[in-house]
């Protein structure tokens, strides 16, 4: 992306603004985006925070473009990452991702499509498919010793995921999101173990490159679980 385009801003690009279209969101907001022409097309990195007062499970967000003649240009949806797994309290064992009050979780996709033109956008509308259901908190899987390392031009996470149930995880995945000083995303990298993770298994990834660290980041470990 070559360097954040909004500094210390929430939303780029600024002044586009995005409603929200659900009358209850299950109180997820929308804090920040970063909507910007990355080298292969439109790329879209969004932060959103749980307000509300119980968890919203299996989250996502769907977001509208709209152009300047308000016709629809195209629609894109993505899994909100909490990086947190909730057991459900029904007895049946079956875990799914969760976003705690007052927590934040993000999503992204580099695989806009390829027409969509940023500077012709006039809005955008946006809305959380989620739910809300009885839920246990579990200390799944946790992501340790997360640091940048320079690949080329650009630059990659390693660190560690460990496994903390009792059962073998499979499927796992870590998603790292660079920002900036306000915590807007500002692209993404991502790797996946090519194994599944014994019970108190470690897992070393290395993920794909960015171009701009930020200032911090934030990194959402995913896993399947046998219930």
């Amino acid at each position: 992306m070559g360097g954040d385009p909004g500094e210390g801003l929430h939303f780029v690009p600024e002044g586009l603004s995005s409603t929200d279209t659900d009358e209850d969101g299950a109180g997820l907001k929308l804090v920040a985006f970063t909507l910007v022409q990355g080298a292969t097309g439109p790329e879209l990195y969004a932060a959103v925070r749980n307000d509300g007062e119980t968890a919203s499970c299996d989250a996502g967000l769907m977001s509208y473009f709209i152009d300047r003649a308000d016709q629809l240009v195209t629609t894109w949806g993505g899994s909100l990452l909490s990086g947190r797994l909730y057991r459900l309290d029904d007895g049946s064992g079956v875990m799914i991702p969760c976003i705690a009050p007052g927590e934040i979780a993000m999503t992204g996709s580099a695989d806009l499509p390829g027409d969509l033109v940023i500077e012709e956008l006039g809005y955008l509308k946006h809305r959380f498919p989620a739910f809300t259901v009885d839920v246990v908190p579990v200390d799944a899987v946790a992501v340790s010793e997360v640091k940048t390392v320079g690949r080329g031009a650009g630059s990659a996470y390693t660190g560690t995921l460990e496994n903390r149930l009792d059962v073998a995880v499979s499927d796992a995945t870590i998603t790292v999101f660079p920002v900036n000083r306000v915590g807007r995303p500002l692209g993404m990298a991502t790797s996946s173990a090519a194994a599944d993770i014994p019970p108190g298994g470690l897992w070393t990834f290395e993920t794909t490159t960015v171009d701009d660290v930020g200032v911090d980041h934030v990194a959402y470990p995913t896993v399947s679980v046998p219930p």
